[in-house]
């Protein structure tokens, strides 16, 4: 896995996009903070290289028709960024460093990333693949097409971040399976209280791996691509010494 770690070279200009008191305030209650617009005179060539990513059929990638989406389809290029020149140059972005030591602090380091392209809708989930719950873990996704809470932009339940919280515990267990919600609670799992996140091409949507969502009335082919980030832990600093 690629590793790359806050540098002192990178220090000054990340912390001129570095989130605010109240941003940083936000993302820890509620799981998650919605930044419009940070990339969007970028959004030509991001498109063009997520394109080119996908149009390049030497690249692996799984299509999955998974239960957690409705047995529709998605398609997924595991470290996706790095398969590109262009998207590999985020990972030095101060706009995207800033966000990564506001929210981790000085001590991270890259966790790989992902592209989809969604058919589907889906169910309520928090993000748990490769993410201990000891180390916390971030996701900073980029939605390239326009969304609403009617075209399938994602939804947060606020709150949901916090794993060890009863509140939390219990949501987890009860929205497993979205075919018991129902059963559960008397409503279809789509009307289940959430904050959707409309979105527009450039806007950065960043989110705790553990804040559960979902993503309901999708249509064909939305694309996304995610960069993922954790916190080093002492684990980690003794094997890299």
């Amino acid at each position: 896995m690629m590793q790359t770690a806050g540098a002192p070279a990178t220090a000054s200009p990340a912390a001129t996009s570095a989130l605010s008191p109240q941003q940083i305030a936000y993302f820890e209650t509620f799981g998650f903070v919605h930044l419009p617009g940070l990339f969007r005179e970028d959004m030509d060539w991001i498109v063009e290289a997520f394109e080119e990513v996908f149009a390049n059929e030497g690249h692996p990638r799984m299509e999955t028709y998974e239960h957690l989406h409705l047995a529709q389809r998605r398609i997924i290029i595991p470290g996706f960024i790095t398969r590109s020149e262009k998207l590999t140059r985020l990972l030095e972005d101060p706009r995207v460093l800033g966000v990564v030591s506001s929210l981790i602090g000085p001590n991270w380091e890259y966790a790989e990333s992902d592209g989809n392209l969604f058919f589907c809708e889906s169910s309520w989930h928090p993000d748990t693949y490769a993410a201990p719950l000891h180390q916390f873990h971030i996701k900073l996704s980029f939605y390239l097409d326009p969304l609403t809470a009617e075209s399938g932009a994602i939804r947060m339940i606020p709150g949901s971040n916090h794993p060890k919280t009863p509140y939390t515990r219990l949501l987890r267990r009860n929205l497993e399976d979205h075919t018991r919600v129902p059963e559960i609670y008397g409503v279809d799992h789509k009307d289940i209280p959430s904050w959707p996140l409309a979105s527009e091409p450039g806007d950065l949507i960043v989110w705790n791996f553990r804040t559960i969502h979902a993503s309901f009335n999708g249509g064909e082919r939305r694309r996304l691509f995610s960069i993922n980030f954790r916190e080093k832990t002492s684990e980690d600093a003794t094997a890299s010494a």
